[in-house]
């Protein structure tokens, strides 16, 4: 393997503030999702709709992008305990709210054993990297939809709960489920790779916006012309691999929402650079994310009725549960503190605590120790 040069790091070990309103972009964005409906029937919803299949890939795009930073420092027993504690907590925290709700799709699952991957992905350089990447987005969904072809009724596509069998738990995680392996190891190793990136490079960021928006509207365009093409036939069979419907896993759709996820942490860096106040209540959000994400989708098990809201009451409980999202992340600011799941994920109980010297004991006066 080819060793990794060490990227630019955030200067003085500050938070890039634009990844951190990105990430709260994200959680915004995908709390409309699990709010719902997701089926737009006018060119407005279809505008409401737009986190639908990218909020989330945003958030893991971002997810790898935080835990290449976090591996710089990082190395050995120290890196192997303190992601041991978070990929068992997140996979624990996920399957219980699994298994409080059918409502809401929970990702925490996946997102805990792509933090157990990381390490064995981030040995490789950039180059074997991408090349992993982009040949996982083409063999994985050819998987996917081979799976589906073949076995139709095999197993169902369900989220991990603590009800679940062990071997559909995998197959599910892998295979089947709403964020499986398959496709969604394509937007974390994306964040990875931009871990290697100076962020702080205003022509680097400008590529990212160009090259990102570029790629989020292209494959979305190919993908409506596929659609037209195909016609009725356009989600059967070996047909589907070539549409890029949200959340459907197809190549066409990890190309647009990674573009679209590139594009906006890029976007958000650059307005962290020129006009920090005009996202400063996103970064308090994204610093909140973890929590924020396990209130909301309590609040969802409570309220949300088996057979969904309706458009409008769906975009009334949307809006209500961003700006309690908001208001949390900006009040909890002012006291300083991390947020609490974020403290409890940070800290490793495995971490061996450092060993301090002997203070030397003052000498009695025969010259012994006391």
């Amino acid at each position: 393997m080819t060793e990794v040069h060490a990227p630019p790091v955030p200067r003085a070990g500050r938070r890039l503030g634009g990844i951190d309103a990105a990430r709260g972009l994200a959680i915004l964005g995908m709390i409309i999702v699990n709010v719902g409906p997701t089926a737009p029937e006018t060119i407005l919803q279809r505008v409401y709709l737009l986190p639908f299949g990218r909020a989330s890939v945003l958030f893991v795009t971002i997810a790898g992008l935080g835990m290449g930073y976090f591996m710089r420092s990082r190395a050995g027993k120290e890196l192997w305990t303190a992601i041991t504690w978070r990929v068992g907590l997140l996979f624990l925290t996920g399957a219980a709210l699994q298994t409080l709700t059918e409502t809401v799709n929970v990702i925490l699952q996946t997102y805990s054993v792509l933090f157990l991957l990381a390490p064995l992905l981030w040995r490789l350089s950039s180059r074997a990297l991408l090349a992993l990447g982009l040949g996982i987005m083409v063999a994985g969904p050819l998987w996917i939809v081979t799976h589906d072809v073949t076995q139709p009724w095999g197993h169902a596509m369900e989220g991990i709960s603590f009800t679940t069998a062990p071997g559909d738990a995998l197959h599910s995680l892998v295979l089947t489920g709403p964020y499986p392996l398959a496709s969604w190891t394509v937007p974390f190793i994306a964040g990875l790779l931009l871990s290697r990136v100076d962020l702080a490079d205003v022509r680097r960021l400008h590529r990212m916006i160009g090259w990102g928006a570029l790629a989020a509207v292209l494959a979305f365009l190919v993908a409506d012309l596929s659609y037209a093409v195909l016609g009725p036939e356009a989600d059967q069979g070996f047909a589907r691999y070539f549409t890029g419907v949200g959340h459907g896993q197809m190549p066409l759709w990890l190309i647009s929402s990674i573009g679209g996820a590139v594009f906006s942490i890029a976007v958000c860096q650059r307005l962290a650079q020129l006009a920090p106040w005009t996202i400063g209540w996103l970064a308090r959000c994204g610093r909140l994310a973890f929590t924020i994400y396990v209130l909301h989708v309590l609040v969802l098990a409570v309220i949300k009725p088996a057979d969904g809201f309706s458009f409008e009451r769906g975009v009334l409980v949307a809006l209500a549960l961003n700006l309690g999202a908001v208001t949390l992340g900006v009040l909890w600011a002012r006291t300083g503190r991390q947020g609490p799941l974020e403290w409890l994920l940070r800290h490793s109980w495995f971490r061996t605590p450092p060993t301090r010297p002997a203070t030397p004991q003052p000498a009695t006066p025969n010259g012994g120790q006391s």
